[in-house]
């Protein structure tokens, strides 16, 4: 009769796409994953993948186990989770945050999570999106906060936050109150971030569609790096007005009112399908509601 143990390596092997993903997910060998699934194989008295395929592919019957391993596999979460809501034990939650998360509303949601649930512990990696989703989809993190962009079809998500993006300049660059076209901002360089960044992709999404070339700046992946940087004279860059509503009031910095407007980023709580499914939703609603309350403290403030 199967196994648990060799239903978890056919099913993240598949999902994840090599043995060393799976393993890395698993923690254990890739040779023990390797072992699990021909025992799995041998039980079923089938074929689980066509040695005939160019790429690793699965046969019919690879192909239904896979959807029934995903049932058990989100049934016996299910069941760990009841399990362990009621004997306390400490469960560990790798969870990837941005820059931006860490700044606002992420540490109300760690003392939420540490009053709601004592029997849960996270473990944060704070990183770029694009990162953040590569880690996700090798198995290195268990849930994610990520603009929706970076949400694949392997996942599930639930929205949590929408955040207004500002252009911001030196002070006097711009005549204020007037908009400022794509070509106009193109005469100072721009500051962007590394090239997986969803805020550079933005920037270079926007210059492209306006058919404008312009002068790339490299600062740092760190906001605060980037606002230095404007501050100093270096350039214009975009980035989350949230948090530097203060000091654009006072001055330091010159906010740019873009002639096309800038679209909010939509934030998702991620993780993957069939993959800590219920816990998943629990932990994304009380991120909701953690959002909620650093902006409303904000707007009281």
């Amino acid at each position: 009769m199967s196994n648990i143990k060799q239903i978890e390596a056919f099913y993240w092997t598949v999902k994840l796409g090599t043995l060393q993903r799976a393993a890395v997910k698993l923690f254990i060998t890739q040779s023990a994953i390797t072992k699990r699934i021909k025992e799995l194989e041998k039980q079923a008295s089938v074929s689980l993948f066509d040695t005939n395929a160019q790429k690793s592919a699965l046969t019919g019957k690879g192909e239904e186990l896979l959807v029934a391993a995903g049932a058990v596999l989100e049934s016996l979460q299910q069941l760990d989770e009841m399990r362990a809501s009621a004997q306390r034990t400490i469960r560990t939650i790798r969870i990837g945050i941005s820059e931006l998360a860490t700044l606002t509303w992420f540490s109300r949601f760690v003392q939420q999570l540490n009053s709601i649930y004592p029997h849960i512990a996270v473990l944060p990696d704070v990183d770029i999106s694009a990162r953040l989703q590569q880690k996700m989809l090798a198995g290195e993190l268990d849930l994610i906060v990520v603009p929706v962009d970076y949400v694949s079809a392997e996942m599930e998500s639930l929205l949590i936050d929408s955040v207004d993006f500002t252009w911001l300049a030196p002070p006097g660059s711009f005549v204020d109150g007037v908009p400022v076209t794509v070509r106009e901002l193109a005469r100072l360089p721009v500051i962007i971030q590394g090239s997986q960044s969803g805020i550079t992709t933005r920037i270079e999404s926007l210059f492209a569609q306006a058919g404008v070339d312009f002068k790339k700046v490299f600062g740092s992946n760190s906001l605060f790096a980037l606002a230095a940087l404007i501050r100093a004279g270096v350039g214009v860059s975009c980035i989350p007005k949230i948090l530097f509503e203060d000091d654009i009031e006072s001055g330091l910095y010159q906010e740019v009112m873009l002639s096309s407007g800038v679209s909010p980023v939509d934030y998702h709580f991620a993780f993957m399908k069939h993959d800590q499914q219920a816990l998943g939703y629990t932990l994304s609603s009380l991120a909701r509601e953690c959002v909620k309350s650093y902006l409303e403290s904000l707007r009281k403030s």
